[in-house]
């Protein structure tokens, strides 16, 4: 028990450490132990090796930055530490099949390639139903916000409380199911920064506001039970893990909170308990994932 804790600490502190300094003697530092016998420890608690590990994590950082922000190649390759920007392309193309420039302009957000976040508390994994939705008409209220990676979680907890509070009215009953749209793009005004839209929704005959409309399409539906306050944390662990293990493509689209109401709940509400399904708009690969 006591090396799965050393190993799980070390885990976190390599997640907050991307973009410093880890060779194999810095983490080993970390540890406390020598680096032969962490290495040896950490292959065989997690299967991995612990600097090609600890590689792909920065590379997968670097990736995400690649996709949500307009920061140049090089400032992500000077970010994460590669010593030129050639060392980061070769490293990055081996990891990904793209150099940088064409993984950024690809329609698609294929997952080949992400490192999934290792877990050793054992946490049972998300499993995703492969569904298709069909096109719907809503009615919403829609906010928009720009903020750098690490100010997500906090930017769309703000747009989701004011867009709920601006849809929803005091004398109004509950709907049946309601939704919560998210999209995210590159802010190219601030190169570190991402632009989130997040539009609050329910039938047309449950609410009025401006128009919305999802079009049909293919989901990767995960399930989730429990206080609106940890519904983003259930939505990092979905991309940082269980996207990587699905051979699968995240297409254009907007992500989708279909939230199923229990009686005077109000979005807006941290503490609030809520039962809702999250789609992740998906292009199947050829995998073994379930369809329904």
């Amino acid at each position: 028990m006591h090396q799965e804790n050393v190993i799980s600490q070390l885990l976190a502190w390599i997640e907050q450490s991307l973009d410093q300094p880890l060779t194999l003697d810095h983490i080993a530092a970390r540890s406390g132990y020598s680096k032969w016998h962490l290495q040896r420890m950490f292959k065989q608690l997690t299967g991995q090796v612990l600097g090609t590990y600890a590689r792909r994590r920065r590379l997968t950082a670097a990736a995400r930055e690649l996709r949500l922000t307009s920061a140049t190649v090089a400032c992500i390759a000077d970010k994460y530490q590669f010593d030129s920007q050639q060392t980061f392309t070769r490293g990055f193309k081996k990891q990904f099949g793209l150099p940088p420039a064409a993984y950024r302009r690809s329609d698609d957000w294929p997952s080949y390639g992400l490192q999934p976040l290792l877990n050793m508390m054992g946490e049972p994994l998300p499993q995703a139903d492969i569904i298709m939705l069909p096109s719907l008409r809503l009615v919403g209220n829609t906010q928009h916000g720009s903020c750098t990676l690490g100010q997500l979680g906090d930017s769309k907890k703000r747009l989701r409380q004011h867009a709920w509070r601006g849809l929803l009215q005091p004398d109004q009953g509950m709907p049946e199911v309601a939704y919560g749209l998210t999209s995210l793009e590159a802010d190219t005004r601030q190169r570190d920064r991402q632009r989130m839209v997040y539009t609050a929704a329910m039938p047309e005959k449950d609410a009025s506001g401006e128009r919305v409309i999802i079009e049909q399409g293919e989901y990767a539906r995960f399930a989730y039970q429990g206080q609106v306050e940890g519904l983003q944390r259930f939505i990092a662990r979905l991309y940082d893990t269980a996207i990587p293990q699905m051979n699968a493509v995240r297409r254009a689209g907007q992500d989708i909170e279909r939230i199923y109401p229990t009686q005077g709940v109000c979005y807006a509400d941290d503490q609030a308990a809520i039962s809702c399904e999250y789609l992740i708009p998906i292009r199947r690969g050829e995998g073994d994932i379930r369809a329904c």
